[in-house]
């Protein structure tokens, strides 16, 4: 963890271990989700652990590339709308929201797009489809879902991902370390655990 003028800046043990709770916070919302729309319970994700790790990835993806909203690659321009006056400022911010929204959307879309396609194309396993959305590409990707993929991640990053950072942050180095060390023990045993299923069986593990 370092701290610096913007705050605090996760080092890479804590930029893991975000990784994990995203996955994990993940995995609870699309859980619920099937719940509440199909009144089913269903084991989401490709692992066994209650992760759906592109969450995370998508996350920390766009973290690096492009930052928060307003304390990433933005921040010099959303300075520059201070001078502006109140309705320039107003469109100006909503104009780089909008950017940063289109990134937000397009990240997580390619990541699922090219995930969706070598689980079917090589395990021949669909871990989603979208076929039934209007706007869709091969069930892999849709229209619809890019744009929700926008919203979430523009206010996760802009209200939650802070607020998970500082609770992270909360732990020494070291014992940062000895959990990212621990979760990366466990995340790729059940990735081989599940590779070595696949390949036997046809199918990954699933739970219920």
């Amino acid at each position: 963890m370092e701290k610096t003028e913007r705050g605090i800046r996760p080092a890479i043990s804590d930029l893991f271990i975000l990784f994990v709770l995203v996955s994990f916070l993940g995995w609870c919302m699309e859980t619920v989700y099937f719940k509440v729309r199909w009144t089913v319970f269903t084991d989401r994700g490709f692992l066994t652990l209650p992760l759906c790790t592109i969450y995370g990835f998508c996350i920390l993806a766009v973290y690096l590339l492009i930052g928060t909203p307003r304390g990433g690659r933005l921040e010099p321009l959303f300075e520059k709308t201070r001078r502006l006056p109140v309705f320039g400022k107003f469109a100006a911010c909503a104009g780089l929201y909008f950017v940063y929204f289109a990134a937000a959307a397009l990240i997580p879309t390619v990541a699922e797009f090219f995930v969706a396609l070598f689980f079917d194309k090589v395990f021949g396993i669909v871990l989603w489809d979208y076929s039934y959305y209007t706007f869709d590409l091969f069930g892999y990707v849709c229209l619809e879902m890019t744009a929700v993929w926008g919203i979430v991640i523009t206010l996760a990053m802009r209200f939650v991902w802070p607020l998970l950072v500082k609770l992270v942050c909360l732990s020494p180095p070291r014992v940062a370390k000895v959990k990212a060390a621990v979760l990366a023990v466990l995340l790729s045993a059940d990735f081989v655990f599940n590779i070595v299923y696949l390949c036997i069986n046809g199918s990954h593990f699933v739970l219920f």
